[in-house]
């Protein structure tokens, strides 16, 4: 009865996953009812002082756990989590004339507490499973539910963080600023791109407004020295640079160092105290566009999901070959995206898929200059792409690029990504190889515009690169090798991790491949969950986690 009970929920729950996506309230409440009484069919058949006994017997007693806690986890996700997260109306994600309901929001703070206990709950329950030790009939479903809860609770367990500061966030005791980033990712840096455009976004009372806008050239570039004093491991792999040129702000994985030379940019050029910097690329502002539809600019162009990219990325510079007229444009773009968003008129659903997938990418960055509200976004890829790794959270290194064109060529280039993971000893290693390609040809390099291709470090259609290789936290570096042959690079630490920096130039349609290899500490061979981060490219970069066979 409890494997026919599980079987028959787990597939429900998957099906509400599509519910929540189409906003299909009666659908949703109709699979919640009978989730609810699967779930409690096989948690009343398993969870019992008969079944606990029987679950210490040789062979069968793993089989028997693995059945119980899964059923414990189902009326969890039933009972707790499913009715909370149902009983909050989309449209509260959304604004109304240009405002939030702040009030409502903070209302959610109960529902979303009561769903991230059932879900820690939840997660407990599946967190000492084995599937080899489940019926084969159950392993398929249950694997899928281990996943729906592995995404879900950590998710849970942050908007739960968050929701007491969320009116304070929207200005609700008092008007808050922030800066928006607009992460150029034809120019590639560490997080994205150049941040050539800078908007100051005011909250107040829930209501959102664009107070200024500012391109690169508003600052003061080619300082002499860097607006804010920087760590000498900083200038060692990245170069003083990153405080001297506000372009070049973006060049760490370090969100918080980001915001924090941005916060002093304004400040300098504007006399404007903000509170927290965001941070967001044209490729994420596509994903938006897909949930508001289409905008039309004062240029009489339609910005969709579908040409966002191209035409912020490549065609404006085609079409416009001087600064203003782009800055104009771009300038034009912010506002009539920003209204779309402000007039609430989008599915809310579909908009807040937009954002999860943007974050999931690494497109979208918050810091806020308050600690008690940063440490609501702990744990969160909001802060920035390399997390704080410790027991149980895996090993996750990253690979980081940057331009060195002094252009908008990386538009026409392509980057794969693995990494080898070598647990044969007792002490693993970690090697990331990338593939990075110059993917122009001479008949395209010869129609890019000076500004496109300026031509001022390297041959016309040549691209210089610089990148920047994160090993895992404890790690050291080994060695690197460059198309298969061992080179001597820079090697520093940052953000407690070893790092291992490699410049490449690429002629028209060539690519090279660059390996760094790091070695964990001993006894680290256990470690099973390993990812990879990467700087968020205009086209998608293709990664992947290698086992390296043993013998």
């Amino acid at each position: 009865m409890a494997q026919k009970e599980l079987r028959a929920a787990v597939p429900i729950v998957s099906k509400m996953q599509d519910q929540f996506g189409s906003d299909d309230r009666a659908g949703l409440a109709t699979s919640m009812n009978e989730v609810q009484g699967h779930a409690a069919a096989a948690r009343g058949a398993a969870d019992t002082p008969l079944w606990w006994v029987a679950e210490q017997a040789p062979f069968i007693g793993p089989s028997l756990h693995a059945i119980r806690e899964s059923t414990v986890a189902v009326d969890e996700l039933a009972q707790g989590v499913l009715p909370a997260l149902i009983d909050v109306d989309p449209a509260l994600l959304r604004p109304a004339g240009g405002a939030f309901d702040v009030a409502a929001l903070s209302a959610l703070a109960g529902p979303v507490s009561q769903a991230a206990d059932s879900g820690e709950l939840a997660a407990n329950a599946l967190s000492g499973i084995d599937l080899a030790n489940t019926p084969g009939m159950l392993r398929g479903p249950l694997s899928q539910l281990t996943g729906a809860v592995g995404a879900l609770q950590p998710a849970l367990s942050r908007a739960n963080a968050l929701m007491p500061h969320l009116p304070s966030i929207m200005g609700e005791d008092g008007a808050k600023n922030y800066l928006l980033l607009v992460q150029n990712n034809a120019e590639a840096r560490g997080t994205g791109g150049i941040p050539a455009s800078i908007v100051q976004l005011r909250f107040d009372g829930g209501k959102m407004d664009i107070v200024q806008q500012a391109t690169s050239r508003s600052f003061t570039n080619k300082r002499e020295t860097p607006i804010v004093p920087l760590d000498d491991e900083v200038v060692k792999l990245f170069d003083d640079k990153v405080g001297r040129w506000s372009q070049d702000m973006t060049s760490t994985p370090d969100f918080a160092l980001s915001a924090k030379l941005a916060e002093a940019y304004w400040a300098e050029s504007f006399g404007t105290q903000v509170d927290g910097v965001m941070s967001i690329d044209p490729v994420a502002l596509s994903y938006v566009l897909g949930a508001t539809g289409p905008v039309k600019l004062q240029t009489g162009d339609e910005l969709t999901k579908a040409n966002a990219v191209q035409t912020l990325l490549s065609d404006v510079y085609a079409r416009y070959p001087k600064n203003a007229d782009q800055d104009e444009f771009f300038a034009s773009a912010a506002v009539e995206i920003f209204d779309a968003v402000s007039s609430g008129d989008f599915k809310p659903v579909a908009f807040a898929q937009a954002i999860v997938q943007a974050v999931d990418e690494n497109r979208v960055y918050f810091y806020s200059f308050d600690a008690a509200t940063r440490d609501a976004f702990s744990g969160s890829r909001l802060l920035g792409p390399l997390p704080t790794d410790g027991p149980g959270t895996g090993t996750t290194l990253g690979v980081f690029v940057n331009d060195l064109t002094q252009s908008k060529l990386n538009f026409y280039t392509s980057m794969a990504a693995e990494v080898q993971v070598d647990r044969c000893s007792s002490t693993p290693s970690f090697t990331t190889v990338i593939t990075f390609a110059n993917t122009l040809d001479q008949a395209t390099a010869d129609g890019l515009v000076p500004y496109v291709d300026t031509a001022s470090r390297y041959d016309k259609g040549t691209i210089g690169t610089d990148v920047q290789f994160y090993g895992p936290n404890g790690a050291r570096f080994v060695n690197a090798a460059l198309d298969g042959v061992d080179v001597s690079i820079t090697t520093g630490e940052h953000l407690g991790r070893p790092v291992g920096r490699m410049w490449i130039v690429n002629p028209m349609g060539s690519q090279h491949t660059l390996a760094v290899k790091f070695e964990g500490s001993p006894g680290d061979a256990s470690t099973s969950d390993v990812a990879l981060v990467h700087t968020p490219m205009v086209n998608p970069v293709s990664t992947r986690i290698v086992e390296v066979p043993c013998g």
